[in-house]
């Protein structure tokens, strides 16, 4: 074997050899990248739960405290509207 055909060799060789490290490399990232991808749509999915929670509670809340339902549960109670002389203010200081 002569000197020519031992370097030939060994650039084939590396050539090889850093072809198929970038092959396992890209692999690599395209599994990472599929990783980030499931990630993403688990939390896009919580996201929108927790968004049609809150929109759930706020309309709960704005139930809660209607004026219509605050004077039935008043009126259940034995509430009253106050009279002038009951309500006290006291100023900040």
């Amino acid at each position: 074997m002569s000197k020519t055909d031992k370097t030939l060799l060994w650039m084939v060789l590396g050539l090889l050899g850093m072809a198929l490290s970038l092959g396992l490399g890209a692999v690599w990232l395209n599994i990472e990248r599929m990783d980030l991808a499931y990630d993403l749509r688990k939390m896009e999915l919580s996201l929108d739960q927790k968004e049609d929670l809150a929109v759930k509670l706020t309309v709960e809340r704005n139930n809660l405290v209607s004026p219509y339902r605050l004077k039935k549960l008043a009126g259940q109670l034995g509430l009253e509207v106050a009279a002038p002389g009951q309500i006290r203010r006291i100023a900040a200081q």
